[in-house]
C-alpha cells in the first residue's frame, strides 16, 4: 500500500489541532473559508463525512484538488464572501490564516450565518502587534520555530506542495481591533493568543435564536 507522506510543519498547520479540538459531536458537513492547498481540509475528512474547501486561488485549488488524499472533498475556486452557499448547513465552519484576506466584519458574519443551530466556528488567524502577550512569546517563538523547522527537515517530512499561496500583509486588524470586533459580533466567543503570532476564535452558535 502506498503511504501519503506527512505534511509539512508550518506555523498554520501547528495550529490545525484547536480547529480539530472544536468539532462539535455529530458533525456532518464543514466548510473551510480559505482554503489553500487543503491540508486542514484532509484532516477534517478524517473525521467528518462531507468536507468543502473554498479558496480564490487557482493554483491553490488545483493542488488541493490533485492530492492522493482528496477523495470527495469538494473544491470549489470561489471568493467566500460571494459564494452561493447555504445558510444554516454546516455543522463546522473554519478558517486557517485567511480571515485577514478578507473583510474581517463581513467574513465572521457570513461564516455565523452558514452554521446550523448548535454548530461551531474555529478560526486561526493573523493580525497586526505588537501587543503586551505578542511581545512576551515573541523569543519562544522563534526559538521554537527553528526547533521545528530543523526537525523536520528531513526528507519524508518535506513532501508536499512546494507553492506558496498568495500572502496579505500587514493584516488590517490589531490582536485588539480584532478580539473586540468578535466579541461584538459573536457574543460568547473565545479568543486567545497563540505561540507563533497566532490567535484563535472559538464560537458555537446558539441552538435556539437569542431573546
Amino acid at each position: 500500500m502506498d503511504t501519503v507522506p506527512a505534511e509539512p510543519w508550518s506555523h498554520n498547520l501547528h495550529y490545525h489541532r484547536v480547529v480539530l479540538d472544536a468539532i462539535p459531536a455529530g458533525c456532518r458537513r464543514a466548510l473551510d473559508a480559505g482554503c489553500g492547498t487543503g491540508a486542514l481540509t484532509r484532516s477534517l475528512r478524517r473525521v467528518i463525512p462531507q468536507v468543502t474547501g473554498i479558496d480564490r486561488d487557482e493554483r491553490s485549488i488545483a493542488i488541493a484538488r490533485a492530492h492522493p488524499q482528496a477523495r470527495d472533498i469538494g473544491y470549489r475556486q470561489e471568493d467566500f464572501l460571494t459564494a452561493t452557499l447555504e445558510a444554516g448547513s454546516f455543522g463546522l465552519v473554519t478558517s486557517v490564516a485567511a480571515l485577514h484576506h478578507m473583510d474581517t466584519a463581513a467574513a465572521l458574519t457570513r461564516m455565523a450565518e452558514l452554521l446550523e443551530p448548535g454548530g461551531v466556528l474555529a478560526v486561526v488567524g493573523l493580525a497586526r502587534g505588537p501587543s503586551p502577550a505578542g511581545l512576551i512569546l515573541t523569543v519562544p517563538a522563534v526559538a521554537g520555530s527553528r526547533v521545528h523547522h530543523a526537525t523536520s527537515s528531513r526528507p519524508s517530512c518535506r513532501s508536499g506542495p512546494a507553492y506558496q499561496p498568495p500572502i496579505v500583509w500587514p493584516p488590517p486588524q490589531t490582536y485588539r481591533q480584532t478580539r473586540a470586533l468578535a466579541g461584538q459580533l459573536l457574543p460568547g466567543v473565545r479568543y486567545r493568543r497563540h505561540l507563533y503570532w497566532r490567535y484563535s476564535l472559538t464560537w458555537a452558535k446558539p441552538s435556539s435564536p437569542v431573546p
